[in-house]
């Protein structure tokens, strides 16, 4: 089954749920509220890159993405064109890794992430996904992220865009990137589609 990733607040991220408890019981952090915490503390967010707890990639369009993980599915074939990579990420991995909308760090709820994957349903009763969880063997991983566009766009609730994340496992991490950094990394493949390039 495709694993099609509603995205509401105009980011995803990466992280490991027992890394994440691990991180907030040593820093003390008793607020829900994870990322406006983590957008207040930038010394605190540096430290989650370098070690890997916690990899946001933003802005992006709020909406349905293709999620992939390399390894684990198939990667996207002939109908799809690559629009962007981007790599070198730390993530520090416990038995797994969930790939979510950001939206679900306004108000971290652990319950969230039973089971293989995050859902809700809208209004309308339809139901969509905000995350998906992936069996990776504990470790250090470098990830690295590619962004596809469909070549010819399909209707709703085809999604026209998606990602593939890589994974390779590193001993130790040397020194850390931060995706934030704007004037290096656009992680926006609508955007980058709608303007022509690659």
């Amino acid at each position: 089954m495709d694993k099609i990733l509603d995205v509401t607040d105009y980011g995803i991220c990466l992280f490991s749920l027992p890394v994440i408890d691990e991180f907030l019981k040593k820093e003390k952090v008793r607020s829900k509220k994870l990322l406006a915490n983590f957008q207040k503390n930038h010394n605190r967010y540096l430290r989650m890159l370098e070690s890997g707890i916690w990899l946001p990639f933003l802005p992006i369009d709020s909406i349905d993405y293709l999620i992939k993980m390399e390894g684990q599915e198939p990667i996207f074939g002939d109908e799809w064109k690559q629009k962007m990579e981007h790599g070198q990420f730390n993530l520090t991995v416990k038995d797994s890794v969930w790939i979510t909308s950001i939206s679900y760090f306004n108000i971290f709820d652990r319950s969230d992430y039973v089971g293989d994957k995050v859902s809700y349903r809208t209004l309308d009763g339809i139901l969509c996904h905000a995350g998906f969880r992936y069996d990776v063997p504990s470790g250090k991983y470098l990830v690295s992220i590619k962004g596809y566009a469909r070549k010819q766009k399909l209707d709703y609730p085809n999604p026209n865009y998606g990602f593939l994340f890589s994974l390779v496992k590193v001993n130790e991490f040397n020194g850390f990137n931060d995706p934030r950094e704007d004037e290096i990394y656009n992680f926006n493949v609508p955007s980058i589609d709608r303007k022509g390039l690659k």
